[in-house]
């Protein structure tokens, strides 16, 4: 029998996550989305990780390659209309994890991205650490973007460096199987 597993954010790791991964871009909403409007036109996979970075990126006109987002704002309830023309799959994963099934799901969304289709995951509890996920599989030269809370939005160009930092972080996380 094949046990699940899925990574656990551990307390000690808490205040690393809280720097941004990538460059961050500092404001008022709308403003950091129309500072880098030209950057998001131009990558050639665009992954948003939540619902108002998805939202405003749609407001710009631009539509993302994969968008991760979870109905919720800052741990508040949130109904962005994003779920338009794209495939659309779904994933669990409870606050703090990263599971095998938002694995699995990002894994799979960049696959048909990179075949052309635009690809949504919802996920069912929280998407805050996907873009760690995200830019492991993400093909170089990508462009991850979250939000980075009451400061702006951050973009991770994915290069090899910052897939041996993602690689790096997920190491220290704890691996977790289901009934342990």
């Amino acid at each position: 029998m094949c046990r699940e597993f899925y990574f656990k954010l551990p307390f000690s790791l808490r205040s690393e996550l809280k720097k941004p991964l990538g460059e961050l871009v500092r404001g008022e909403l709308p403003r950091p989305y129309i500072l880098v409007k030209e950057k998001l036109e131009k990558a050639p996979y665009l992954i948003t990780v939540g619902d108002v970075v998805t939202e405003n990126v749609l407001k710009l006109g631009i539509k993302p390659s994969v968008a991760i987002y979870d109905h919720k704002t800052e741990r508040n309830e949130y109904n962005p209309e994003i779920e338009f023309g794209a495939v659309i799959l779904t994933a669990n994963n409870p606050p703090a994890t990263i599971t095998k099934a938002l694995l699995n799901a990002i894994r799979k969304s960049i696959e048909l991205a990179k075949r052309g289709l635009n690809v949504y995951i919802k996920v069912h509890g929280e998407e805050d650490l996907a873009a760690i996920p995200a830019v492991l599989y993400a093909p170089f030269n990508a462009l991850v973007v979250y939000g980075q809370p009451k400061e702006g939005i951050v973009l991770i160009k994915v290069t090899p460096e910052c897939k041996r930092r993602c690689a790096e972080i997920l190491r220290k996380m704890e691996v977790v199987y289901d009934g342990d």
